[in-house]
């Protein structure tokens, strides 16, 4: 692990400090839940039963493509696929991605 001396620190710092203030207001948001209930979540008895962890989005001509970890019950991780039109309502693969 390389330690960081006070030049590379404060350079580090300021530059931290100049995005915050090239930001307007200073805000990134406003953020806000899209909906009540979780985007996605376990479901039946297979390979996504006991847990659905990781999404991570993005936007690929116009669709937004979600991969997550999930879990079986025996403890088994697998990559879940999932699409969206509009970025929360997400119709996911009946099956995990292939390996």
């Amino acid at each position: 692990m390389r330690v960081l001396n006070a030049r590379s620190s404060l350079l580090v710092l300021f530059s931290a400090a100049l995005l915050l203030y090239a930001t307007p207001n200073h805000t990134l948001g406003p953020w806000g839940r899209a909906s009540e209930d979780p985007i996605i979540s376990p479901q039946g008895d297979g390979w996504e039963s006991a847990g659905t962890f990781n999404p991570a989005v993005v936007r690929h001509q116009g669709t937004f493509v979600m991969l997550y970890r999930a879990q079986g019950r025996g403890g088994v991780s697998r990559l879940g696929y999932a699409e969206s039109a509009d970025g929360v309502h997400f119709k996911r693969r009946s099956t995990a991605v292939p390996d």
